[in-house]
């Protein structure tokens, strides 16, 4: 069973919220009524490039414990692709995910760890390694 997954925060809104000691929501919550992730690090990523390219970073990767949500209340369910705030388009292979949505936003108190998301000389997002990733804190 999955106990960590994956959120793609601008790093600006990840540190504001985190700064002020709020609850981090992401700027399509409004509308989408959810906080999109995913199950690994690989789906982040084809997800990255398909809708967060074009868009100024850093991005980063946010662990989320699926446990530490429940014990506040905040649900996650694993349902297929949904459109991210405008955009409706997804990438190839997807129709054949489950993904989880996060029902709220994210308290600090459930991320595991936070690192930053390289993209290559052409924008794309890559795999990250060891030395992106930074502790953050237990869950």
């Amino acid at each position: 069973m999955t106990t960590a997954i994956f959120h793609l925060a601008a790093a600006p809104d990840w540190r504001e919220a985190e700064a002020a000691q709020r609850t981090y929501f992401p700027p399509t919550f409004a509308q989408d009524q959810m906080t999109h992730a995913a199950a690994d690090i690989a789906t982040l990523i084809k997800v990255a490039n398909q809708f967060y390219r074009a868009l100024p970073g850093p991005w980063l990767i946010l662990e989320v414990s699926i446990t530490a949500l429940a014990a506040q209340n905040i649900p996650v369910k694993f349902e297929p692709a949904a459109p991210v705030g405008a955009r409706v388009d997804h990438f190839e292979g997807s129709d054949a995910v489950l993904f989880p949505h996060i029902y709220g936003g994210i308290p600090a108190t459930a991320v595991g760890f936070v690192g930053v998301l390289p993209q290559n000389d052409k924008g794309e997002f890559i795999e990250p390694n060891e030395l992106n990733l930074q502790f953050h804190k237990p869950v």
